[in-house]
């Protein structure tokens, strides 16, 4: 009987063993539960906007770069830390057009989601100013209102030619197109736009102040700026 169960035992700790050897050649397939789902390659994640100054409504496009540039996968474009949206990384890019609605200053952020090779990272946070966009251009190429509050801030598309119907009183003018002196997408019509924060070119470059005609008659000035010939 003894020797009964001494086979029995030493038969029992064959088979163990011998599952032991089986799995430990099975590694190739098998990996135990809750194994990283990305690679162990680091990668890094730089993040950019098109734009850091829109005006509400607009849209920006953001730029992610993800080092290595061997890297695939997707990118998630996150603003103050919500998820605005997805892109798929070509030659290490990954790009989303995002649109703001709300005035005021945005955080946003870009995730690398990873994949087999690399690793995930996610960029530092890129700030981005939205503006209210001015209530008197609704109506693109027209300003209608006869007195704007001076904390209006005009946001002109250079492609537009804005007619002015009367004079108005803005804080900062932008989207200039200046030739020389002279406006090219404002018609002054003989009327004047004063402002008393700064006057904006289309390439983004600032005068701190100065008196511009407009076409068409009539000027932009600073705020206070006597003795201009205003209907």
């Amino acid at each position: 009987m003894k020797a009964m169960r001494l086979a029995a035992a030493i038969a029992s700790t064959l088979l163990a063993s011998q599952l032991v050897l089986l799995l430990a050649g099975c590694g190739d397939f098998w990996e135990a539960p809750g194994g990283n789902s990305t690679g162990t390659t680091a990668s890094t994640t730089a993040l950019t906007a098109a734009s850091t100054s829109v005006t509400a409504g607009n849209t920006d496009l953001l730029t992610a770069t993800v080092t290595p540039t061997a890297a695939t996968g997707t990118v998630t474009f996150y603003n103050n830390n919500t998820s605005i949206g997805t892109g798929t990384l070509s030659s290490g890019t990954a790009t989303y057009t995002a649109t703001f609605s709300s005035t005021g200053t945005e955080t946003l952020t870009a995730k690398y989601g990873g994949n087999s090779t690399y690793a995930s990272s996610t960029s530092s946070a890129v700030t981005v100013t939205v503006n209210p966009a001015a209530s008197d251009s609704s109506r693109p190429g027209i300003l209608t209102q006869s007195t704007i509050s001076r904390e209006t801030n005009l946001v002109l598309d250079p492609a537009i030619a804005w007619t002015v119907t009367a004079d108005s009183q803005l804080h900062n003018v932008a989207g200039l197109v200046l030739l020389g002196s002279t406006v090219q997408n404002i018609d002054g019509g003989g009327h004047c736009v004063y402002y008393s924060g700064k006057a904006y070119i289309a390439a983004g470059e600032s005068n701190a102040s100065g008196v511009y005609e407009l076409s068409g008659g009539g000027f932009l000035a600073p705020a206070g700026t006597a003795g201009l010939d205003c209907e």
